[in-house]
């Protein structure tokens, strides 16, 4: 096999080889074959969840098919479907939205094949079938485990079809076309505006949407598991099942179950209808924009930029500082040129809206009444707040053209304590617009006087939280090479994990603040020390610091330094 493999087997076969060898390279990752490993880390840390859910997924139905009565035990399997279509078609759009630049060839593609007797078609044939075999095996992947596990422990004596075997097939047939759907419709999506849109504005909309994709799959995976009996009967009605994919294929898999309500074997139809039109589009955008698709994104990578005169004259009354001007321009202009950089900044943005999403739905259950708003709103910008931090650190250390950064070398010994005060500057001040500035008019309305209080108390908690993330930070962002998966994707869900435990506690510190001046006096003066301090520290080193730009692994074996 591995003989057959070295050699030539004619062009449409080399064009797969290439684009499965190079589908998760990325600009955003210095060294090639990096992103594979981050990836299988992921998913080892995502399938072991199910097991762990088995004994309690077993006892529950077991103690609902011993119930005189069927219907709690088919909406209790209705929800959990529900969720499980929920969770893996939002899975799979949201690896489709990460690699939205590779649905289609990109510009290195065209330059690596574009000096080969290649027709263009060739080359899009070849890129579909790829993503379809990628998207193949992600599905077969992510669904292996639970649509194995689901048809089983599910199975009771009220089941439509007590045995697992047809309950399997339905399970497994539902969420396989589900996931497809997803990863049709967003390819057709692409494809609609590559044959609409001029180049510029393709550019443009692309990028926006793939941050909104981004965003908007984080949060109903998140939120997928909020998903219960009584919002499946909710959403199950006919005003709401129109517009929400997924109960169209929840549909499709109780129909297939056996289930004999009418409006699920319409939504089935409807399910049906909606992959086989998903399909179709794709291959006739595919077909009509292989013409067009390599002059548009030669355009779209030269178009010119705008001349803003009056916003430049504000920015040097607000910033005369050359050298601070040039980071800030440097930074913005990378986020606002950098879909994948702000895709990045959005997601953990939406994974963060998601998490206070889930915690806003139970607020009510474990705060008092009179506290519940104000529990809202701290608890929004706590969690905001963290998970942006983190994603800011995350985002600064993924390089943007790496090969420019000796402009930033040869210059560092001149602006490095100028440029690193620039970078607290550039995030400061829009955070704290964001967070601060735009809901506080909302925040005194609801709250009164208090919204003052809890503005300080988290102006205070947030340059805290700054100092703390930003302690050891060592670099010029986006100028320093990147190499993903330095730390075991383990040992980051247990970070995880250890966050979202200790965020609740810090949240209801600060919420006990508001309603006891004498807590609220000590936790804000705490906070403005340890943080004055930790800022008074950073700042001290800026002199004998020196700045990276070449991330390295690991040693396998660390030197102890005894000779000096």
């Amino acid at each position: 096999m591995k003989e057959w493999l070295r050699e030539t087997h004619g062009p449409g076969f080399e064009l797969l080889r290439h684009f499965l060898l190079h589908f998760f390279d990325s600009d955003l990752v210095t060294a090639s074959g990096q992103t594979t490993p981050a990836l299988i880390g992921a998913v080892s840390i995502f399938l072991p969840m199910f097991p762990l859910i088995e004994g309690p997924l077993r006892q529950k139905y077991a103690y609902f098919s011993h119930l005189p009565a069927p219907g709690p035990y088919r909406m209790a399997v209705r929800a959990d479907e529900l969720w499980l279509i929920t969770l893996m078609m939002s899975a799979i759009g949201l690896l489709t939205a990460i690699k939205w630049q590779a649905l289609f060839p990109g510009l290195t593609d065209y330059r690596t094949l574009g000096s080969l007797p290649l027709r263009a078609r060739q080359i899009f044939a070849a890129k579909l079938l790829a993503l379809l075999l990628v998207a193949t095996a992600a599905m077969v992947t992510l669904n292996l485990v639970p649509g194995l596990m689901f048809p089983i422990v599910s199975t009771g004596h009220w089941a439509f079809h007590p045995a697992p075997g047809a309950r399997l097939v339905a399970h497994a047939t539902a969420t396989v076309a589900g996931c497809y759907f997803i990863f049709f419709g967003m390819v057709a999506m692409q494809g609609v505006l590559l044959n609409l849109l001029r180049p510029r504005q393709f550019a443009r909309a692309t990028g926006i949407l793939q941050g909104l994709l981004v965003g908007t799959m984080l949060v109903l995976i998140v939120l997928s598991f909020n998903i219960q009996p009584q919002v499946t009967a909710t959403v199950v009605r006919q005003e709401w099942a129109r517009w929400l994919p997924p109960v169209w294929f929840l549909g499709l898999c109780q129909t297939m179950s056996g289930d004999p309500d009418p409006a699920m074997r319409a939504l089935a139809h409807r399910a049906l209808a909606a992959l086989a039109m998903a399909v179709a589009l794709v291959l006739l955008t595919y077909w009509m924009g292989y013409r067009r698709h390599r002059a548009l994104l030669v355009e779209g990578a030269t178009a010119p930029g705008t001349n803003r005169r009056w916003p430049g004259a504000v920015f040097d009354w607000l910033i005369p500082d050359p050298r601070r001007q040039a980071v800030i321009v440097f930074l913005a202009k990378t986020l606002a040129g950098s879909s994948q950089h702000r895709t990045i900044l959005i997601g953990y943005g939406s994974f963060g809206l998601a998490v206070f999403l889930s915690g806003l739905i139970g607020m009510r259950d474990i705060v008092e009444p009179a506290r519940v708003v104000a529990a809202n709103f701290v608890y929004a910008h706590t969690i905001l707040l963290v998970f942006l931090l983190i994603g800011l650190r995350h985002l600064f250390s993924i390089p943007v053209e790496l090969k420019a950064n000796w402009a930033f070398q040869i210059t560092e010994r001149e602006g490095r304590r100028e440029w690193l005060r620039a970078v607290d500057r550039f995030v400061l001040y829009p955070g704290a617009s964001a967070l601060l500035i735009l809901p506080f008019p909302l925040e005194v309305h609801l709250l009164g006087w208090r919204a003052v209080g809890e503005s300080v108390l988290f102006a205070a908690f947030a340059v805290l939280c700054y100092e703390m993330v930003f302690s050891s930070w060592e670099k010029l962002p986006f100028t320093c090479s990147h190499l993903p998966g330095k730390t075991p994707a383990w040992v980051l869900a247990l970070y995880l994990l250890g966050l979202l435990v200790a965020l609740p506690t810090v949240n209801w510190l600060l919420l006990e603040c508001l309603y006891h001046p004498a807590v609220f006096v000590a936790v804000l003066t705490i906070l403005l020390a340890i943080g004055g301090r930790l800022h008074a520290a950073r700042r001290e080193g800026w002199g004998e610091l020196r700045l990276r730009y070449e991330e390295e692994p690991d040693p396998a074996i660390h030197c102890l330094n005894l000779l000096g």
